[in-house]
């Protein structure tokens, strides 16, 4: 059994900074945008200069969220399940029954003894 870590405090800062640079890669798409619609032009695509920011800030955001992340849990049932008693298991609310029909199918063995 692995023992979890707390994340670091490089990878949040790294998150930290991939967002910023994304929150600002968007903020300066909307002023382009903005300033093309004032003077009327046509430009097909983004500059440079916000595509290669857009580019670096998913790459760094990706980056700390792998640095943050925990490990990774098996897939196997077999260790989950060897977590778990069989009390447990069978007791939860789904195999309750609290309307059966056990009293209206039973009523006339009940009546004849």
């Amino acid at each position: 059994m692995a023992v979890q870590q707390a994340p670091s405090f490089l990878g949040r800062l790294v998150c930290l900074f991939g967002f910023l640079l994304l929150f600002h890669s968007g903020y300066s798409t909307f002023e382009h945008l903005s300033y093309l619609k004032a003077v009327d032009g046509h430009e097909s695509g983004l500059p440079l200069d916000i595509a290669i920011e857009l580019l670096v800030s998913v790459a760094l955001f990706g980056f700390g969220i792998v640095l943050v992340a925990d490990d990774f849990k098996e897939i196997l049932m077999e260790t989950e399940m060897a977590k778990q008693s069989i009390e447990s298991l069978d007791a939860r609310p789904s195999f309750y029954a609290f309307n059966h029909r056990g009293r209206a199918v039973f009523r006339n063995v009940a009546l004849k003894n």
